[in-house]
């Protein structure tokens, strides 16, 4: 998959570059920052994108020349879209695609800005996209499918994997959703290409499996007393057990955009309530109570 945009007509492109920054708010300039540091890497030609965050995790983001734009990142779906605005995922993908043809600058901090041109966009490098989708099944439960593919960088053979990765996706989604038994569709495997991973079907049903991520919600931003002074820390439900998850506001701020979620430190304060689903992968502390070793995105439908 390339990164160079397709050309569109300089005008519509600025004015679609202008109303998509105005709904980025303060996410643009990230955006901007960590295009530059490679923490988002932007793959695809307009309007559709992949988008992957420096974890590896990679979303779908579609715009359209009329300013707008959706992603399947949880913190699109979940916050930004309800309020109007947009993800730093969908502000990478427009100064990839707009930035270059329209001259625009784009805003790094309150005193300057930077000019988002074809130096400024992530460079193409190798990586892994995933594109995943949830299956209803005959409304009795529901079957996450995920493909995974290796971008080469070889255009032609990348836009005949992304190609074929959607076809498969919805050959597997409809198989799933056909065939809602876990033990079959975990057995569920075909190649992409013979430069892609094979596309894994999970089952709800075997996320109670040691290791597996189970589902859960982020339901607050807290603080207590401890030997420390006053500790900030995540509640987590899962599966109807608080989980309390304690660390500095950069550590809180990392452990929600392994969810999925884009809430700098700066914003994290005691008494914000979130209720952000998500998945985890659990185990067990030295005194008995659970504990959270990682946090990961939900699935996108």
């Amino acid at each position: 998959m390339s990164v160079a945009a397709q050309a569109v007509d300089p005008q519509p492109a600025s004015l679609a570059l202008t109303l998509l920054q105005s709904k980025a708010g303060n996410r643009w300039a990230r955006a901007v920052e960590e295009m530059k540091t490679n923490r988002l890497r932007v793959a695809g030609d307009f309007p559709e994108f992949i988008v992957t965050n420096k974890s590896g995790t990679a979303y779908k983001v579609k715009l359209d020349p009329h300013g707008n734009g959706s992603c399947t990142c949880p913190d699109f779906q979940v916050r930004m879209a309800q309020e109007g605005r947009i993800c730093k995922h969908i502000a990478a993908a427009a100064i990839t695609a707009l930035a270059p043809q329209s001259k625009a600058s784009s805003p790094a901090n309150g005193n300057g800005s930077v000019r988002a041109s074809e130096s400024s966009t992530a460079e193409a490098s190798p990586l892994i996209f995933r594109i995943r989708r949830t299956v209803q099944t005959d409304g009795k439960g529901a079957v996450q499918v995920e493909v995974q593919a290796r971008v080469t960088n070889d255009e032609a053979q990348d836009q005949e994997t992304a190609s074929y990765a959607y076809e498969l996706l919805e050959r597997l989604a409809s198989l799933a959703g056909k065939n809602p038994a876990p033990s079959e569709n975990n057995d569920a495997r075909e190649a992409v290409s013979p430069s892609a991973a094979k596309p894994p079907i999970k089952s709800r049903a075997s996320s109670a499996k040691e290791g597996s991520p189970v589902h859960a919600v982020i339901t607050k931003i807290d603080c207590m007393k401890t030997r420390q002074g006053e500790s900030l820390f995540l509640k987590v439900d899962v599966g109807g057990e608080t989980v309390r998850v304690f660390g500095r506001p950069e550590e809180l701020a990392e452990r929600l955009e392994a969810s999925g979620y884009d809430i700098p430190a700066s914003e994290i304060e005691a008494g914000m309530e979130l209720h952000l689903p998500c998945l985890v992968k659990v185990g067990q502390g030295n005194n008995g109570y659970k504990t959270i070793e990682e946090f990961l995105p939900e699935a996108a439908e």
